[in-house]
């Protein structure tokens, strides 16, 4: 008779425990913070890759120009990704984070084949499997993750299932929203903008969270010298460009970036509300790269920002400074620094959500940030 009630309790109990648990997670991954609190990692571009996984003559001929990368990026992953993985866990660890969440560009990309591209996405896969983390793994569709014969592919076949298995929801295309406690999460494909709007305009309406974070691979907003690279940037989007920028300012979103491997937090006025950006990159030259060019203050958001990096697309230079000048009246608070690392998040029901930045594989913050906050301004 004792064993049978001590049997029904630890079934209780599991199933109590199972309803508490995040999305994507079982029963014996791990016990996650009570509550509504809760944290995540975040984790910028991180470019895997490897030779082997390139066809070198499509590269030539295809992308004579991104050889170097390809080669950088291959030692990057060789030398530095088992690290910051292996740091990363131990900060979730560390933090009793609920899950991990990259922002696109996870590969490289450029293979030149759909049997390289799916080589290539699989050891990604297997690589994040290895660490054993015990937590969902969720990414954002990003520019790489598409480019190259056979990636788009690739993408439907491996990346979209491998994210029905983490999200453990049905997905027939990279948009997806779900709901984390008391946070809305909508990881939206900017590689398919227009669609995408229509698709978060209906979905946006749902939104009843305390917090939204809005998650995407291109930035909203320009920061720095490439400030043609953000969503839909062409003079012929500037409507849905508007919409996009309205929504997410009447909903007080959270915007979480990559694609620049640059660091930047900023606060963005619209008509209808602030909504707070950060862009994070995880290519991480070297344990201890160097930390460049961190400005502070309203006074840095300036169209000069094109000559951080003079030599980038001449052609648009003059674009690229109307571009700033047009945003300069909209920005409310701007932080900008030359690194890479990566971040964790923290939701809490009295003080907001606060980010912590780590440079590089560093296990001290860099910066200390309460976002919340920053949407006041």
């Amino acid at each position: 008779m004792a064993n049978e009630l001590n049997r029904r309790k630890f079934i209780t109990t599991l199933g109590t425990l199972a309803a508490a648990l995040p999305l994507g997670a079982s029963a014996f991954d791990f016990i996650p913070s009570p509550g509504k609190n809760f944290d995540f990692i975040l984790l910028g571009d991180l470019h895997f890759d490897k030779l082997e996984h390139h066809d070198m003559e499509y590269i030539k001929t295809a992308y004579p120009n991104d050889l170097g990368q390809i080669k950088n990026y291959s030692r990057i992953t060789e030398e530095n990704l088992p690290s910051l993985m292996k740091i990363a866990k131990q900060k979730a660890i560390e933090t009793n984070a609920d899950f991990f969440l990259q922002l696109g560009d996870f590969v490289e990309g450029l293979c030149g084949s759909e049997e390289l591209a799916k080589k290539q996405t699989d050891e990604f896969i297997e690589l994040v499997r290895q660490q054993d983390f015990k937590r969902p793994f969720y990414v954002i569709k990003g520019n790489h993750d598409i480019t190259g014969k056979g990636a788009r592919e690739n993408y439907v076949k491996t990346v979209v299932p491998w994210q029905i298995e983490e999200q453990k929801q049905p997905l027939n295309k990279a948009n997806s929203t779900f709901v984390h406690k008391n946070s809305r999460f909508i990881l939206f494909d900017s590689y398919s903008p227009e669609e995408s709007l229509i698709w978060l305009k209906s979905v946006i309406k749902s939104h009843k969270e305390k917090q939204l974070f809005f998650c995407i691979h291109q930035p909203v907003v320009p920061f720095d010298a490439r400030a043609n690279w953000h969503v839909f940037s062409s003079k012929t989007q500037e409507v849905l460009r508007n919409e996009l920028l309205e929504l997410l300012g009447e909903h007080h979103a959270i915007v979480l970036c990559g694609h620049l491997h640059k660091t930047c937090i900023l606060t963005r006025a619209t008509a209808k509300g602030n909504f707070v950006q950060l862009c994070l990159g995880s290519v991480i030259p070297s344990a201890h790269a160097d930390i460049t060019n961190h400005l502070t203050g309203l006074e840095f958001y300036q169209s000069n920002l094109v000559d951080l990096e003079p030599k980038f697309s001449p052609n648009s230079l003059e674009e690229r400074k109307i571009n700033l000048s047009n945003e300069k009246l909209f920005i409310k608070h701007y932080e900008y620094a030359n690194f890479c690392g990566y971040a964790n998040v923290s939701i809490d029901a009295k003080s907001g959500v606060t980010l912590s930045i780590y440079a590089n594989l560093d296990q001290q913050p860099w910066s200390i940030i309460n976002l919340t906050n920053l949407l006041k301004l």
